[in-house]
């Protein structure tokens, strides 16, 4: 190339190398528009309640508008697989409970893997599952004397056991309901209701003996002698009933785990957004008013790091993976 051709060129190169570094240089800071928080349940409920709180502390820590959008249905996959196929750019997120890696296990041609799909961020609260039993209907007032009760009356009924209840078929208290009969080699027959408000106002009236559920839905009934709560899940006992034992205390493996809901970003979104996000949510963890208003409902507050909440989530994958083989349910 001669120096005439070479000069008359340069215009050209300086463009193609503005052009080379033009999205770097232009790149948007994160956020620098709405970011969507998805819940996979209906409003009102306690996963609704808890993603309005945090978009309201984001949105002030972050100084953009977050949405919470309501996506329910088929146990919370329609509002998961909209996350999943979202792109991952950080403005879509997910807010959801042990269900995302439960309904994969529970239901057939599931359209989403819950860890591969999916990166987990941190955590909002968690929570243990407390077990209660009707005052009217059980006299034990501790965990071993309710197993001799129930293997009494499954006796006198020829085998047919107590009644115990749930949030419906393949929900998180129906199989830990029925990992617990078989760790106690007992017999029980699972009446499902509509929801945890339903099946502990079935408790403390006697339609049922025993239930596990959430200590915000039994205390008012075991505050009015209704129910009575003998243990819990979890590796230590909760702050808020230092008195009752946790099942693994009591010699029941397995149910060291505690419950989550966790904000998750569809897999391809970058690190440096996900760190991003991270940081806001746990600090909103921090504030002491919403630490203050989740133990008011029974909860933790959350704030685990990225990288150890997503060895959890793929622990509890395997976890329930073997709970529903263990007790025999079979995917819907």
């Amino acid at each position: 190339m001669n120096l005439r051709t070479w000069a008359s060129a340069l215009p050209a190169l300086a463009l193609l190398g503005l052009s080379a570094h033009a999205p770097s240089a232009l790149a948007e800071e994160f956020p620098s528009r709405p970011i969507r928080i998805v819940v996979p349940y209906p409003a009102g409920g306690g996963t609704d309640a808890m993603a309005r709180l945090a978009a309201e502390r984001l949105q002030m820590s972050l100084k953009q508008t977050v949405l919470v959008d309501n996506k329910p249905g088929a146990g919370s996959v329609i509002g998961s697989d909209f996350v999943a196929k979202s792109r991952g750019d950080g403005y879509t997120l997910l807010l959801n409970i042990p269900a995302l890696v439960q309904a994969p296990l529970l239901q057939a041609n599931v359209p989403f893997d819950a860890v591969r799909d999916f990166v987990p961020v941190t955590t909002f609260v968690s929570a243990p599952v407390w077990f209660a039993v009707n005052t009217s209907r059980v006299k034990a007032t501790d965990f071993a004397a309710f197993k001799d009760e129930a293997r009494k009356a499954q006796t006198a009924q020829g085998g047919r056991g107590l009644e115990y209840g749930s949030w419906g078929p393949g929900t998180t208290n129906h199989l830990y309901g029925e990992l617990l009969l078989k760790a106690m080699d007992l017999q029980a027959v699972h009446v499902p209701y509509k929801g945890s408000a339903p099946g502990t106002m079935a408790l403390a009236n006697g339609e049922i003996t025993f239930m596990m559920a959430d200590y915000i839905t039994l205390r008012p009934h075991a505050e009015a002698g209704r129910i009575r709560i003998l243990a819990s899940t979890g590796a230590r006992r909760h702050r808020l009933t230092p008195d009752v034992p946790t099942l693994a205390e009591l010699g029941y493996p397995g149910f060291e785990s505690v419950g989550w809901a966790g904000f998750f970003a569809p897999k391809g979104t970058p690190a440096d957004t996900v760190t991003k996000l991270e940081q806001a949510i746990v600090a909103v963890t921090r504030e002491p008013l919403v630490i203050e208003k989740m133990a008011n409902l029974g909860f933790e507050p959350g704030g685990k790091p990225q990288a150890e909440f997503a060895r959890e989530v793929q622990g509890d994958a395997e976890r329930w993976r073997r709970t529903i083989q263990a007790v025999g349910f079979k995917p819907e």
